[in-house]
């Protein structure tokens, strides 16, 4: 199949534009900066452009089966950069899309766990229960999900939980704590979570972009590993995967809290990416963030194959060889 990709250059971009290309799919990506086009595979049809070319009535997207929207934004500069990235972008889009020449068999959307919200210990989100986003990055995925339920084309939203591999620069920094021995957390009882590792999400999206969906108009599915493991579970296996013995430094909530409110107000001064807005801060105080990904495996047949310590050894494997650690 031909497949359109936005975010092609991303973190989970690139690692799919690799998979659909050794799966001998063709790819199109949408590039911003042609400089950063070296990580796709060769063969890799790169259409100039990024996400405000959707508005342009005159832009063209070539004929594709399948469209892959991963580009979003996950450290907004405030709640408008959420909104407007991560939903109207969305609709941007979809309305560039009923302006072609051609439609696709299916549309492909990255969601979050962060659309579902958090849940309690022991008790991992799936698709049956209600979404309750406490943050504006799960609101505006949630809502570009609302979206595309009223569409008369098929759509599928993918929620993964917490991504793993190689070159992730959002977890990188956990990474590079471990490295130094020390884990962090805050107080109160280790937060719960689940991941999956970045090609085992690529090898689901995959097999959602093939889906047969037999006239059903819109999907969601939740993306984990069955494992549920604490934060300090986490930062051990960095460690074990580094040869470190980490040590976990318990932060009270509050100077978190300062913390954030401090980042907040110098990110309004000085630009940068933010790690440590209110959004993290109230993604890492609840009880669990976790889903369960087994309505991908019971319809798609969809099965992880690394476990947390296997996806933590091949990113740190990958952090090394890219020259990061």
């Amino acid at each position: 199949m031909k497949v359109f990709v936005t975010g092609a250059t991303g973190f989970i971009g690139r690692h799919l534009c690799q998979q659909l290309h050794q799966q001998g799919h063709q790819v199109v990506a949408l590039i911003r900066n042609p400089k950063k086009a070296s990580v796709l595979p060769e063969g890799t049809e790169l259409l100039k452009g990024d996400l405000s070319s959707f508005k342009d009535v005159n832009f063209t997207i070539p004929a594709c089966d399948v469209v892959i929207h991963l580009a979003a934004v996950i450290a907004g500069k405030n709640e408008a950069d959420y909104i407007n990235t991560n939903f109207h972008s969305v609709v941007d889009v979809i309305e560039c899309l009923q302006r072609q020449n051609w439609k696709p068999e299916r549309f492909v959307f990255a969601s979050s766990l962060a659309a579902g919200g958090p849940t309690t210990r022991d008790m991992p989100i799936h698709e049956g229960m209600p979404d309750k986003p406490i943050e504006p990055y799960g609101i505006s995925k949630m809502k570009a999900d609302e979206y595309l339920k009223t569409l008369d084309i098929p759509t599928i939203s993918f929620r993964p939980t917490i991504v793993l591999g190689p070159e992730d620069s959002a977890t990188f920094t956990l990474y590079q704590m471990a490295s130094k021995g020390l884990g962090m957390r805050p107080s109160g009882r280790p937060q719960q979570v689940s991941t999956v590792f970045v090609e085992d999400l690529a090898d689901a999206i995959i097999l959602m972009a093939e889906m047969d969906m037999k006239g059903s108009k819109h999907k969601t599915y939740y993306v984990s590993s069955p494992e549920l493991v604490t934060v300090e579970d986490l930062f051990k296996s960095m460690g074990k995967a580094l040869g470190k013995k980490v040590n976990i430094i318990v932060v009270p909530r509050v100077i978190l809290k300062t913390l954030s409110v401090a980042m907040t107000g110098i990110a309004k001064v000085i630009p940068f990416i933010n790690q440590l807005d209110d959004k993290q801060y109230k993604q890492m105080t609840v009880e669990s963030f976790a889903c369960s990904g087994k309505l991908l495996q019971d319809e798609l047949g969809w099965q992880p194959k690394h476990d947390l310590y296997a996806s933590t050894q091949k990113s740190v494997d990958g952090y090394r060889k890219a020259g990061w650690l």
